[in-house]
């Protein structure tokens, strides 16, 4: 049973909502490859569970745990009377080996230990076991998704801490034969009760250097020309809505602004007029909380995402996309 789904991270959508709107440096497109490649493989480890099924277990998915001083971020955490087990998800591929306790990637040491990572995980929830006087085993397993990641380790006992692609499957299985009734709901209520936002991400960018206007949701590009109910982009052909388009300005606005108000003369300037005014109110009323302070009026996105509004909203549009291939 799902407890918290998860989402596309805040850092993550910044960086995409920036690579359509500016040319990243080296840096930046390191650290969008980075976030793309594991998002994918929590995604994979994701689309598994979801087949062998958990409905006998609460799953935390990507949550942020503060307790006393400190904060842990979780992959997943598996919560059942048995225990909490803590999956750390790395997607690497290639060739890696540990020597001496030190991972490797080729001749790179790798910056963060995995294992070091899962344990560091694993021993904040012995502060939550202790502020709420539970009596609960932990453990955890780092889990590799992707089908051609290889490991070579000069420790025997290492094994028994990592999950293999060709084994998740097998591994995931074995919440089946758990069960959370009440002690596990009392753990998971003590969970739900530290998660916080991520605190370490409070990246904005700057709104006279981004790109303005509007782009293809299917290719990317900015040639988009009106018509009628519809833009249509000269890069592809394709036909998105006008509501579309002005959805996911206002996505991409919330993701990369997070010092701006996003007022509708802001609204307007982002998108470069490309369509009216009255049009993009009607999208900030929808799409956000109105709020008042003094004379100005600014909005506040209500949805995490574009793919989170559009899909909740898709059935009701009047006017459907027309993507091209």
């Amino acid at each position: 049973m799902l407890i918290t789904k998860r989402k596309i991270s805040k850092e993550l959508l910044y960086c995409r909502a920036l690579s359509f709107r500016s040319r990243l440096n080296a840096e930046e497109s390191k650290k969008l490859s980075v976030l793309e490649r594991g998002y994918a493989g929590e995604c994979i480890y994701d689309e598994v569970f979801e087949d062998v099924g958990h409905g006998t277990v609460f799953v935390f998915r990507d949550i942020y745990l503060g307790i006393e001083d400190s904060v842990a971020q979780y992959d997943s955490l598996i919560v059942s009377d048995a225990g909490v087990t803590v999956n750390e998800i790395k997607n690497y591929s290639g060739f890696y080996r540990v020597e001496n306790g030190k991972w490797f990637a080729g001749s790179f040491e790798v910056p963060d230990d995995p294992a070091v990572q899962l344990k560091r995980a694993m021993n904040k929830l012995l502060r939550l076991k202790y502020i709420h006087s539970l009596n609960f085993g932990i453990e955890g397993r780092v889990v590799f998704p992707h089908i051609d990641f290889r490991l070579n380790y000069d420790d025997p006992g290492m094994r028994a801490k990592l999950v293999m692609r060709a084994e998740l499957r097998d591994y995931l299985k074995q919440f089946k034969n758990e069960y959370a009734g009440s002690y596990a709901e009392r753990i998971a209520d003590a969970v739900s009760a530290h998660i916080i936002d991520n605190p370490y991400f409070d990246k904005s960018a700057d709104f006279d250097l981004v790109r303005k206007g509007l782009y293809c949701g299917n290719c990317g590009s900015f040639e988009v020309t009106d018509n009628h109910f519809y833009m249509r982009c000269g890069g592809c052909g394709s036909q998105e809505t006008k509501e579309t388009h002005l959805l996911r300005a206002i996505s991409d606005f919330s993701a990369l602004f997070s010092n701006e108000r996003m007022t509708k003369k802001r609204m307007m300037e982002f998108i470069n007029y490309k369509i009216s005014s009255r049009t993009a109110l009607r999208m900030l009323e929808k799409y956000c909380v109105r709020i008042k302070n003094g004379p100005r009026t600014y909005y506040k996105f209500k949805y995490h995402d574009f793919n989170e509004a559009y899909y909740k909203n898709e059935e009701l549009y009047r006017y459907k996309d027309k993507k091209m291939i």
